[in-house]
């Protein structure tokens, strides 16, 4: 019985753990500028498409269009923090979590994506 108990208690301390990581990464506008100025080497990934990019983006960013090739596209994306986002945050997260199979740490999202970016007040070039 008591290696049930321990058992659960394990189970219960990971699903926490990795709750936590998912939120730490999801950030809101103001923090996820923040913390991209404040990290070295921070890759700014939009995954929008060229047509929304060419409406506004985020300055400095890089663009690889988030569709079904996407993890194809990234053998020349370096292993780099990486902050990602698009419109609206849908495709950033799908982005993200390709980004964190294929190995990338950390990967920081838009919550919100531009639209939340605009709503804060923060600016796009």
């Amino acid at each position: 019985m008591k290696k049930f108990i321990v058992f659960l208690f394990v189970l219960a301390a990971c699903g926490e753990k990795k709750a936590e990581v998912a939120i730490e990464t999801l950030l809101e506008p103001k923090e996820f500028q923040a913390k991209f100025q404040s990290t070295e080497n921070a890759i700014l990934l939009d995954v929008r498409t060229v047509e929304e990019v060419s409406g506004g983006a985020l300055a400095g960013q890089q663009n690889i269009v988030y569709d079904e090739a996407f993890a194809n596209k990234l053998s020349d994306l370096e292993h780099k923090p990486i902050f990602v986002y698009c419109g609206s945050g849908i495709r950033s997260a799908k982005a993200a979590e390709i980004l964190k199979d294929k190995g990338y740490s950390p990967v920081y999202e838009l919550k919100g994506g531009v639209k939340a970016w605009k709503s804060a007040g923060l600016l796009l070039e």
